[in-house]
C-alpha cells in the first residue's frame, strides 16, 4: 500500500524523499543558529498545510477545504493572509520565512503584505525563500498544446476528485484554454460549477492573448477572480507569478538581494533539505529567495 502511495504522489508531481534525518538536521541547525532561536522557534512556514518540525512555526488559516490540516494549523500562528493586518511576530525576531505554494491563492494586495511583512520580522541576513508554480512554463504549455505537462490532469480526470473541487467535468474532457485558466485563475474558467459571475471562455481566452501584451492578459483574468469565492474555495488558485513579478513585489517589500533559485538549490543550508522543501509539484515551480 505504501508504494502504491508513493507511485501515486510521484505521478502528480511530488518528489518522493526518505523522511528528514532530524539528527543530522538538528546538528545543523544548532552549528548555525543561536540556542535562542530554536527554542522559540524563530523559523516560520507560510501556508504551511501539514508541515512539522520542532524549530519551525506554522502560519495558516483553517478552512473546512484543509480540515486535515488542522492540529498543525492550530499549533502554530493562525493568521489570515487576506485580512492585510501584521503578523503577529515582533520586528527582526525571525531567521527564515518560507512559503510553498502559497501566493497563488492569494491575490496581490496579499501578497505584497506577506512580502512586506516577511521583511518586516526577518532578522538582517536572514532568508526568504518562495515556490510557486511557474506561469511562463504554463503559458509555453497552453500556447504549444503541450497537454503533457499538465499532469494533473490524471488526478482531476478521477470522478471524486473533479467534483470535490467543483469541475463540471474532468480535466481529460476539457480544453487546453480552460485547464491553462483555471491553474490560476479557477473561478474565471468555465470548468468551475460555482465561480464568479464572469467567466472567460476559450475564445474569450485566445482573443485576450492575441490583443493584450502577455502580463496584461494575465492580470485581466486574475482581476476577475472575486476573493469571496476564493474563501469558499481556498484550493483554488487566483495569481501567477514569475520572476519579474516577484521580485518587483520583493523589492517594493524592501528586498534588496534577490534572485532566482532552483529546486533544493538554496543559499541556505537548511532549506536545502529536499524531504522538508520544494517537494511541491518541482517540476513546474518557480524558486525565488531573497536576504534581508
Amino acid at each position: 500500500m505504501k508504494q502504491l502511495i508513493q507511485r501515486f504522489l510521484g505521478s502528480q508531481g511530488y518528489e518522493i524523499r526518505k523522511v528528514s534525518d532530524y539528527k543530522s538536521q538538528i546538528n545543523l541547525y544548532t552549528d548555525i543558529y543561536p540556542e535562542d532561536s530554536l527554542n522559540n522557534k524563530r523559523f516560520y512556514n507560510i501556508g504551511a498545510g501539514g508541515f512539522s518540525h520542532p524549530f519551525w512555526t506554522n502560519v495558516d488559516y483553517d478552512s473546512e477545504w484543509y480540515a486535515s490540516n488542522r492540529a498543525e494549523t492550530f499549533s502554530g500562528i493562525h493568521y489570515d493572509l487576506f485580512s492585510l493586518e501584521p503578523l503577529p511576530i515582533d520586528s527582526e525576531f525571525a531567521e527564515i520565512v518560507y512559503s510553498s505554494h502559497t501566493v497563488e491563492h492569494i491575490d496581490n494586495s496579499a501578497a505584497q503584505n506577506m512580502f512586506n511583512e516577511s521583511y518586516r520580522i526577518l532578522k538582517p541576513g536572514g532568508f526568504l525563500r518562495i515556490t510557486t508554480p511557474n506561469i511562463d512554463l504554463e503559458y509555453r504549455a497552453y500556447r504549444e498544446n503541450d497537454r503533457n505537462y499538465f499532469y494533473w490532469i490524471e488526478m482531476y480526470s478521477i470522478p471524486k476528485n473533479w467534483r470535490r473541487v467543483k469541475y463540471n467535468k474532468p480535466l481529460n474532457e476539457a480544453s487546453i484554454e480552460q485547464i491553462f485558466l483555471t491553474h490560476f485563475a479557477s473561478s474565471v474558467s468555465t470548468l468551475h460549477s460555482d465561480g464568479a459571475s464572469e467567466r472567460i471562455d476559450d475564445n474569450d481566452l485566445k482573443i485576450l492573448f492575441s490583443e493584450l501584451e502577455y502580463e496584461k492578459a494575465l492580470n485581466h483574468c486574475i482581476s476577475k477572480c472575486p476573493i469571496e469565492i476564493q474563501k469558499k474555495y481556498p484550493g483554488n488558485h487566483m495569481n501567477w507569478w514569475n520572476f519579474r513579478k516577484m521580485s518587483s513585489m520583493l523589492k517594493e517589500a524592501g528586498f534588496t538581494k534577490i534572485y532566482l533559485s532552483g529546486y533544493g538549490q538554496s543559499f541556505c543550508p537548511i532549506l536545502r533539505d529536499t524531504a522538508l522543501f520544494d517537494n511541491t509539484h518541482p517540476k513546474i515551480s518557480l524558486y525565488v529567495e531573497a536576504i534581508k
